[in-house]
Protein backbone atom coordinates (compact mmCIF):
# COMPACT_ATOMS: atom_id res chain seq x y z
CA UNK A 1 0.00 0.00 0.00
CA UNK A 2 0.94 4.02 0.50
CA UNK A 3 2.88 5.29 3.44
CA UNK A 4 0.49 7.98 3.01
CA UNK A 5 -2.43 8.45 5.20
CA UNK A 6 -5.45 10.08 5.56
CA UNK A 7 -6.64 11.16 8.54
CA UNK A 8 -9.06 13.60 8.07
CA UNK A 9 -12.73 11.40 7.95
CA UNK A 10 -11.33 9.49 10.85
CA UNK A 11 -12.66 10.02 14.25
CA UNK A 12 -15.24 12.19 14.89
CA UNK A 13 -14.81 15.45 12.69
CA UNK A 14 -17.75 17.21 14.63
CA UNK A 15 -16.27 16.90 18.00
CA UNK A 16 -12.43 16.76 16.91
CA UNK A 17 -12.41 19.26 14.45
CA UNK A 18 -9.76 19.07 11.71
CA UNK A 19 -7.54 21.98 11.14
CA UNK A 20 -5.79 21.22 7.24
CA UNK A 21 -3.30 23.07 8.49
CA UNK A 22 -0.32 22.23 7.40
CA UNK A 23 -0.88 19.49 5.69
CA UNK A 24 1.81 17.75 3.45
CA UNK A 25 1.96 18.43 0.11
CA UNK A 26 1.69 14.92 -1.95
CA UNK A 27 1.34 15.48 -5.12
CA UNK A 28 -0.61 12.73 -7.33
CA UNK A 29 0.50 10.06 -4.59
CA UNK A 30 -2.39 11.93 -2.60
CA UNK A 31 -5.19 10.95 -4.69
CA UNK A 32 -5.44 6.75 -4.06
CA UNK A 33 -5.63 7.87 -0.72
CA UNK A 34 -8.39 10.16 -0.66
CA UNK A 35 -9.99 7.63 -3.14
CA UNK A 36 -9.44 5.00 -0.75
CA UNK A 37 -11.41 6.80 1.65
CA UNK A 38 -14.36 7.45 0.30
CA UNK A 39 -14.83 4.03 -1.25
CA UNK A 40 -13.91 2.29 2.50
CA UNK A 41 -17.15 4.88 3.13
CA UNK A 42 -18.87 3.62 0.08
CA UNK A 43 -18.73 -0.11 1.39
CA UNK A 44 -20.85 0.76 4.39
CA UNK A 45 -22.91 3.25 2.93
CA UNK A 46 -26.66 2.31 1.03
CA UNK A 47 -27.17 3.09 -2.88
CA UNK A 48 -26.69 6.30 -4.03
CA UNK A 49 -29.67 8.43 -3.72
CA UNK A 50 -30.05 12.49 -4.92
CA UNK A 51 -30.65 14.84 -2.05
CA UNK A 52 -34.36 16.22 -2.40
CA UNK A 53 -34.49 19.68 -3.14
CA UNK A 54 -34.98 21.36 0.39
CA UNK A 55 -38.31 23.52 0.09
CA UNK A 56 -38.03 27.34 0.03
CA UNK A 57 -40.56 29.14 2.48
CA UNK A 58 -39.82 31.84 5.24
CA UNK A 59 -38.22 34.62 4.54
CA UNK A 60 -34.40 35.19 5.51
CA UNK A 61 -34.22 37.33 8.37
CA UNK A 62 -30.90 39.16 10.22
CA UNK A 63 -30.36 36.17 12.60
CA UNK A 64 -30.00 33.36 9.79
CA UNK A 65 -31.71 30.53 10.10
CA UNK A 66 -29.60 28.09 8.24
CA UNK A 67 -32.18 25.22 7.15
CA UNK A 68 -34.00 28.26 5.64
CA UNK A 69 -30.50 29.81 4.37
CA UNK A 70 -29.25 26.67 2.82
CA UNK A 71 -33.52 26.27 1.00
CA UNK A 72 -32.64 29.51 -0.38
CA UNK A 73 -29.75 29.10 -1.70
CA UNK A 74 -30.22 25.71 -2.91
CA UNK A 75 -34.04 27.00 -5.22
CA UNK A 76 -31.96 30.06 -6.59
CA UNK A 77 -29.81 29.96 -9.43
CA UNK A 78 -25.95 30.05 -8.01
CA UNK A 79 -25.86 33.08 -10.04
CA UNK A 80 -28.52 35.14 -8.51
CA UNK A 81 -27.72 38.53 -7.47
CA UNK A 82 -26.40 38.53 -3.72
CA UNK A 83 -26.96 34.80 -3.51
CA UNK A 84 -23.30 34.01 -3.83
CA UNK A 85 -21.82 36.52 -1.15
CA UNK A 86 -24.61 34.73 1.26
CA UNK A 87 -23.44 31.45 0.22
CA UNK A 88 -19.56 32.58 0.60
CA UNK A 89 -20.48 33.66 3.86
CA UNK A 90 -21.84 30.34 5.05
CA UNK A 91 -18.69 28.41 3.41
CA UNK A 92 -16.34 30.65 5.37
CA UNK A 93 -18.24 30.04 8.21
CA UNK A 94 -17.56 26.27 7.79
CA UNK A 95 -14.30 26.29 6.69
CA UNK A 96 -13.27 28.21 9.86
CA UNK A 97 -15.06 26.03 12.72
CA UNK A 98 -15.66 23.12 10.25
CA UNK A 99 -19.06 23.01 12.14
CA UNK A 100 -22.32 24.39 10.81
CA UNK A 101 -24.58 25.62 13.66
CA UNK A 102 -28.52 25.85 13.04
CA UNK A 103 -28.68 30.37 13.71
CA UNK A 104 -26.19 32.55 12.70
CA UNK A 105 -26.78 35.99 14.02
CA UNK A 106 -26.95 39.43 11.86
CA UNK A 107 -23.16 39.19 11.59
CA UNK A 108 -23.31 35.25 10.50
CA UNK A 109 -21.62 34.32 13.74
CA UNK A 110 -22.57 31.27 15.01
CA UNK A 111 -25.36 31.18 17.76
CA UNK A 112 -23.54 28.45 20.16
CA UNK A 113 -26.84 27.17 21.82
CA UNK A 114 -28.39 26.51 18.35
CA UNK A 115 -26.25 23.55 18.62
CA UNK A 116 -24.15 22.36 15.16
CA UNK A 117 -25.48 18.45 15.72
CA UNK A 118 -27.78 18.70 12.82
CA UNK A 119 -26.55 16.22 10.31
CA UNK A 120 -29.17 17.06 7.45
CA UNK A 121 -27.53 20.77 7.42
CA UNK A 122 -24.08 19.59 6.79
CA UNK A 123 -25.60 17.88 3.78
CA UNK A 124 -27.46 20.28 2.51
CA UNK A 125 -24.50 22.25 2.82
CA UNK A 126 -22.56 19.50 0.49
CA UNK A 127 -25.25 20.63 -2.33
CA UNK A 128 -24.74 23.41 -2.06
CA UNK A 129 -21.10 23.19 -2.29
CA UNK A 130 -22.25 21.59 -5.84
CA UNK A 131 -24.80 23.57 -6.86
CA UNK A 132 -21.73 26.04 -7.56
CA UNK A 133 -19.64 23.63 -9.07
CA UNK A 134 -19.87 25.19 -12.67
CA UNK A 135 -19.77 29.10 -11.41
CA UNK A 136 -16.40 30.43 -12.01
CA UNK A 137 -14.51 30.66 -8.57
CA UNK A 138 -15.55 27.80 -7.79
CA UNK A 139 -12.28 26.27 -5.95
CA UNK A 140 -13.45 27.15 -2.81
CA UNK A 141 -16.32 25.66 -3.13
CA UNK A 142 -15.32 22.51 -3.44
CA UNK A 143 -12.50 22.90 -1.26
CA UNK A 144 -15.27 22.89 1.66
CA UNK A 145 -16.96 19.95 -0.15
CA UNK A 146 -14.34 17.94 0.55
CA UNK A 147 -13.82 18.99 3.88
CA UNK A 148 -17.63 18.37 4.61
CA UNK A 149 -17.33 15.01 3.03
CA UNK A 150 -14.48 14.31 5.38
CA UNK A 151 -16.96 14.95 8.28
CA UNK A 152 -19.72 13.41 7.17
CA UNK A 153 -17.67 10.14 6.56
CA UNK A 154 -16.29 10.40 10.03
CA UNK A 155 -19.75 10.38 11.95
CA UNK A 156 -21.47 7.95 8.92
CA UNK A 157 -22.76 5.35 11.85
CA UNK A 158 -24.68 8.16 13.20
CA UNK A 159 -26.71 8.74 9.18
CA UNK A 160 -30.03 7.29 8.68
CA UNK A 161 -30.31 4.70 5.74
CA UNK A 162 -31.67 8.05 3.93
CA UNK A 163 -28.92 10.36 4.89
CA UNK A 164 -26.69 7.59 4.41
CA UNK A 165 -27.78 6.91 0.31
CA UNK A 166 -27.23 10.95 0.05
CA UNK A 167 -23.75 10.43 1.52
CA UNK A 168 -23.18 8.15 -0.93
CA UNK A 169 -24.84 10.44 -3.70
CA UNK A 170 -22.05 13.11 -2.73
CA UNK A 171 -19.35 11.53 -2.66
CA UNK A 172 -19.45 10.39 -6.20
CA UNK A 173 -20.48 13.62 -7.15
CA UNK A 174 -17.65 14.98 -5.14
CA UNK A 175 -15.27 12.22 -7.47
CA UNK A 176 -16.91 13.61 -10.62
CA UNK A 177 -15.56 17.20 -9.59
CA UNK A 178 -12.26 16.61 -8.75
CA UNK A 179 -12.42 13.80 -11.92
CA UNK A 180 -13.19 17.32 -14.58
CA UNK A 181 -10.83 19.44 -13.04
CA UNK A 182 -8.00 16.77 -13.10
CA UNK A 183 -9.14 16.31 -17.23
CA UNK A 184 -8.51 19.99 -16.98
CA UNK A 185 -4.92 19.73 -15.96
CA UNK A 186 -4.03 16.65 -17.77
CA UNK A 187 -3.39 15.10 -14.21
CA UNK A 188 -4.38 11.21 -14.12
CA UNK A 189 -6.71 9.90 -11.10
CA UNK A 190 -8.21 6.81 -11.07
CA UNK A 191 -12.04 6.11 -11.69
Amino acid sequence: MSAIDYPYSQGDRLEERNTYFYSQYHGAAFFPVWQASRQAALAHLPPAQALPLPTAGEQLESAQDTAALLADLLNTAADAPGKRRLAERLLQRFEVSKRLHRRYDSDFKAVASSGYDDLDLYLQFAALCLHHAEQPGALPFLNGLLKVIDSLISVQQHLSPPQGAQLAWLISAEHDWVARIAARATVEITP
